[in-house]
C-alpha cells in the first residue's frame, strides 16, 4: 500500500516568519521560517510543501524569493525537490548539508550564493587521456559530466565533473533532468558517500576546446583551471572537478566543507 503525502498547512510557517528578524532579506527569513518548522516537528519528513504560490499568497513574498529559499533548504539537506511533483521534507537520516566546491560571497550582504549549473554534454571517456587528473580514479574509465555553473550576476564558468561508472549509472535519465542536480546527494542516497575532503589545484593555463566553445570565447584564451579532488573517508577518490574561469571572472574562495 502506497504511503499518503500530506500537504502542509500554511499557518505554523505564517508564525515562525512573523517571528523571524525583519532586517534580514526575504529570502533568508522564509528560509530561517521553513527550518524551524522542520525543526519544531510542525512539518515532518515525507511531508510536501505547500505550493509556491500559496507561499506567495501567504506572504509578503515572490516567486523567486520562495524560490530562492527553497534552493537553500536543498543545500543544507532539508528538502528534496522533485520535478512535476514538488518539494518535499527530507527524511531526517538524509538531511545532510550539500557539498559545494564552487562557493561565492555576495559582496553586498556576505552571504554565500547558490551555483546554478546547466548540463551542455555527458559521455564515457578512458582516464589515460587525461594524465595526472584523473589516475587517482584507479579505473579505466569514468563519465563525464559537463556543465555551466555561475552565480547570480557573474558569467559562468566551464566545469568538467568526473565520476565513477559505477555511481554514473543512477544519474537521471537526460541532460534536462540533470540541470541543478546534486551529485553528492546522488552519491549519499544511493551509495551512502559523503564527500570528507575536498583538495585543490590551480594554475594558469590555456582554456580547452569545449570550455572556450561553450564560453564563447576565442581560442586560444588563457584563464584558471580549478581542480578540485573530492575523498570519501576512506581517502578513496570519488570525484573531480575541472573548473575552468576566463580572464575577469568574479573572485573565488577555495572551500573544503566536510558534510
Amino acid at each position: 500500500m502506497q504511503k499518503t503525502t500530506t500537504t502542509l498547512p500554511l499557518a505554523p510557517l505564517v508564525t515562525q516568519w512573523q517571528s523571524t528578524g525583519t532586517r534580514r532579506t526575504k529570502y533568508l527569513r522564509l528560509a530561517e521560517a521553513l527550518s524551524a518548522c522542520i525543526h519544531a516537528g510542525d512539518y515532518r519528513p515525507g511531508d510536501q510543501l505547500p505550493k509556491e504560490t500559496e507561499i506567495c499568497d501567504a506572504l509578503p513574498v515572490g516567486l523567486s524569493t520562495v524560490q530562492k529559499a527553497l534552493g537553500q533548504l536543498v543545500e543544507k539537506g532539508l528538502i528534496v525537490r522533485r520535478r512535476k511533483l514538488g518539494s518535499f521534507i527530507t527524511d531526517a537520516r538524509h538531511q545532510v548539508p550539500e557539498v559545494h566546491v564552487y562557493r561565492f560571497h555576495d559582496p553586498a550582504t556576505g552571504e554565500l550564493m547558490m551555483p546554478y549549473t546547466r548540463v551542455v554534454g555527458v559521455q564515457r571517456v578512458t582516464t589515460s587521456q587525461y594524465g595526472a587528473l584523473l589516475t587517482g580514479f584507479d579505473c579505466e574509465e569514468v563519465m563525464r559530466v559537463d556543465r555551466l555553473v555561475w552565480v547570480t550576476g557573474s558569467s559562468p564558468a566551464f566545469s568538467a565533473f568526473f565520476m565513477r561508472p559505477e555511481v554514473a549509472v543512477e544519474l537521471p535519465d537526460s541532460d534536462e533532468v540533470q540541470h541543478g542536480a546534486s551529485y553528492h546527494r546522488l552519491l549519499w542516497e544511493r551509495f551512502g558517500i559523503r564527500t570528507a575532503s575536498v583538495r585543490h589545484s590551480v594554475t594558469t593555463e590555456l582554456l580547452s576546446r569545449q570550455a572556450c566553445e561553450h564560453l564563447d570565447l576565442a581560442a586560444p584564451h588563457v584563464g584558471m583551471l580549478w581542480d578540485a579532488f573530492e575523498y570519501d573517508s576512506e581517502e578513496r577518490l570519488q570525484l573531480v572537478q575541472r573548473f575552468e574561469l576566463p580572464r575577469g571572472h568574479r573572485a573565488m574562495e577555495l572551500v573544503e566543507t566536510k558534510p
